[in-house]
């Protein structure tokens, strides 16, 4: 997904809207970081300096990629014919993806940001303004996919999969901020987080059938990539965490059965956090087949991060929901996968940037 690098000059592996994969993926590790995997008590103030850096440090990268990609290097021309592409289209949702990340992350990390009328109206804005801007490209891409495009089967990938997680993540957010707010915009807010929750959720159910006919009755996976096979479970994730937090957002949505309605929405979130289990499996066997192939050393490798990291979130929630050691010991498990995981990729990245500068072979 490299832009063009212009006349005379070879692309560049920076020139890539895909790098806010790696605010995504940086935000995500600092909540899992937040939410101490495992509850142990020597490792909480590790994990709390941990979550604070990592925010901190996915902010600053967030800013500094907007101000070099949109003011310094005008990557906004023709951006409109870009988010059309098949290609190139889902991989820009990375951005409004990352305003929601670090906005989700805020609400972990910095709890007492979202206690102040004003705290929590910047983190309302910073989740309408990403939620808005995924929703549009959601509308952008696949109108032009049912009235333009020629789609190729090669063309699908994983990427097609974080348009829809940009939505559910603004479900996830307008459930946890509802009951903060004033009780004025609460009702508001749950409402709007059920109608995300609905419209990415089933736009993430219309492309798991497109994307799974690719890969059984087309080409081999491999040719999409390894990272690509992972990007599914971030919108299984993320749907089992929002599922959750819409059914208890606000009691009275749910009338006189708002207990039933959590109930089942659990029942659901587990369903759908077993499936992930699985996908895992079998991502973690097509990666092993793929060997060193795996590690492309582009902006794509950010994609083993965030799905890593909303998986280690949604095996959490529900080990606390439930009270069960064994599944927090399994989320504990996919944690300590995850720092392998980020340390693995952001040394991938940090060798592929120095690579990509003049006179570097």
């Amino acid at each position: 997904m490299p832009q063009d690098g212009g006349p005379g000059r070879a692309p560049s592996v920076l020139d890539d809207p895909a790098w806010f994969g790696a605010v995504m993926g940086s935000a995500a590790t600092a909540t899992v970081a937040a939410v101490h995997p495992g509850r142990i008590g020597f490792l909480s103030t590790f994990g709390d300096v941990t979550a604070v850096l990592l925010l901190v440090g996915s902010t600053a990268a967030f800013v500094a990629l907007c101000i070099r990609d949109f003011l310094v290097k005008r990557l906004g021309r023709g951006l409109a014919e870009r988010l059309r592409s098949p290609l190139t289209g889902p991989a820009h949702a990375t951005i409004p993806g990352a305003i929601n990340v670090l906005a989700v992350g805020v609400i972990n990390v910095w709890p007492v940001t979202t206690a102040s009328t004003v705290g929590w109206s910047v983190t309302v804005a910073l989740a309408g303004l990403g939620t808005s801007l995924g929703l549009w490209l959601t509308v952008i891409f696949f109108v032009s996919t049912f009235e333009h495009q020629q789609v190729r089967a090669e063309d699908i990938s994983g990427t097609w999969f974080i348009p829809e997680t940009v939505v559910l993540l603004g479900s996830l957010l307008f459930a946890q901020l509802a009951p903060l707010g004033p009780p004025a915009a609460q009702r508001g807010l749950a409402v709007l987080a059920v109608a995300l929750l609905g419209a990415g959720g089933l736009l993430f159910a219309f492309t798991a059938v497109i994307f799974v006919n690719r890969l059984v009755l087309h080409a081999s996976p491999h040719r999409i990539g390894a990272p690509a096979m992972w990007i599914m479970i971030s919108p299984l994730a993320v749907t089992s965490l929002a599922l959750q937090s819409v059914a208890g957002g606000d009691q009275a949505l749910g009338g006189s059965w708002t207990s039933a309605v959590h109930e089942v929405a659990t029942f659901v979130a587990a369903v759908l956090w077993g499936f992930a289990l699985w996908w895992i499996a079998a991502a973690s066997v097509i990666t092993r087949h793929a060997g060193r192939a795996a590690l492309t050393y582009t902006a794509a490798d950010w994609g083993f991060v965030f799905p890593s990291a909303a998986m280690v979130i949604a095996t959490l929630t529900l080990a606390r929901w439930w009270q069960s050691g064994l599944v927090e010991v399994i989320g504990l498990g996919f944690g300590v996968v995850l720092a392998v995981v980020w340390v693995a990729v952001a040394t991938g990245a940090f060798l592929s940037v120095r690579r990509s500068r003049p006179g570097k072979a």
